[in-house]
């Protein structure tokens, strides 16, 4: 959507009138109507002002978002959480080679000052580059939410991906991918250690099974 599509719609939202947005401006009932024509270009001092007006981002007053509450500080944030302390040419190289799209470094410095909100295909890069959903970017967030959010991500896709092979996968194969599903839990950790020190103990698993079967069957009693 162009600019003057916009500011018209935002001002019969609202139910104004020319001459109020006018007034707060401190120019002419005309000069709002050449804008809504788009025959005249606001400078950026009218384009903040009209932003703060009406509770929007200036990127969103020209078309580049579609989002009204897009708040450029806390996605600038949000993307400086996933640079996690790289340089922003690191970064963009990073992102370059994790997802073959190159961003600039010059724009992803902007993004993280919240000078510039990412467009949406964008967002959509910085959020598979990143691993998580683009929803994350629009809330606040810390480095442990972060790390939650990556986590979340990463076990929806995991159990995605165990869903959609069940019904092609042969059994065996099924069970190799159970297994390595719970090797990537952490609360199995305790499990993996145990069972490497088995195995540098030269133990064969065969001989714990009587073991194992006396626990099992004292619990039963």
């Amino acid at each position: 959507m162009e600019f003057s599509f916009v500011l018209k719609q935002l001002r019969d939202e609202r139910g104004l009138s020319q001459k109020d947005i006018a007034e707060h401006l401190g120019i002419t009932r005309q000069a709002v109507a050449f804008y809504e024509l788009g025959k005249r270009e606001p400078d950026y001092q009218i384009l903040r002002r009209l932003a703060d007006y009406f509770g929007v981002s200036i990127d969103y007053l020209l078309g580049r978002v579609h989002c009204k509450e897009m708040n450029a500080v806390t996605i600038g944030k949000n993307i400086d959480l996933i640079r996690e302390g790289m340089s922003f040419k690191e970064f963009s190289q990073d992102i370059s080679t994790k997802t073959g799209t190159l961003i600039y470094p010059e724009l992803l410095e902007l993004y993280c000052k919240g000078e510039k909100v990412p467009y949406i295909g964008t967002m959509k890069i910085l959020a598979r580059y990143a691993g998580i959903r683009e929803s994350f970017f629009y809330i606040h967030n810390t480095i442990e939410g972060y790390q939650k959010e990556k986590e979340l991500c990463r076990r929806e896709y995991e159990l995605a991906a165990v869903q959609s092979i069940r019904t092609t996968t042969p059994e065996a194969e099924i069970a190799d991918l159970q297994i390595k599903q719970w090797a990537l839990q952490d609360e199995n950790i305790e499990y993996i250690k145990l069972a490497k020190e088995i195995k540098e103990a030269e133990l064969k698993p065969s001989v714990l099974i009587p073991l194992i079967e006396s626990v099992k069957n004292s619990r039963k009693v």
